[in-house]
């Protein structure tokens, strides 16, 4: 139950930035992944959403590693990725998918940023590539 209060809490709590980077996706149609898609591989933290930590590893191969942890809340998953257009999506394997309170379901490309769409739509804070 505290994770669920937590979960929400967090949720409800986040800022959203929605016009900094509007669209009305909220999630990055699937398609095959690209070798070309392998430019964006990398290691990513999150930035812009107070009290939060999470980390993204885009793998040129297609897969991924996600963490995020917020108040008692730790979220991890492990899955592919695909580039579309101007988006990134994540596609967790169904091990994680199922007990993922939070989880971003797009990213959108702006520069070398990836601008986050939560689930429920919500729309905030970047993953920048580590240097």
């Amino acid at each position: 139950m505290k994770k669920i209060l937590t979960a929400l809490f967090c949720i409800s709590s986040l800022p959203f930035s929605s016009q900094l980077y509007a669209h009305n996706e909220t999630t990055c149609k699937q398609v095959k992944f690209q070798s070309t898609d392998s430019t964006w591989a990398g290691h990513y933290y999150l930035q812009g959403v107070m009290e939060v930590g999470s980390e993204l590893l885009l793998e040129p191969n297609g897969k991924f590693k996600w963490y995020l942890a917020v108040g008692a809340l730790d979220q991890y998953a492990e899955g592919t990725w695909w580039k579309n257009g101007n988006c990134i999506g994540l596609k967790a394997a169904s091990k994680y998918a199922k007990n993922l309170e939070i989880f971003p379901t797009r990213l959108e490309i702006h520069d070398k940023q990836l601008a986050v769409t939560w689930l429920g739509g919500q729309q905030d804070g970047v993953y920048r590539l580590a240097e």
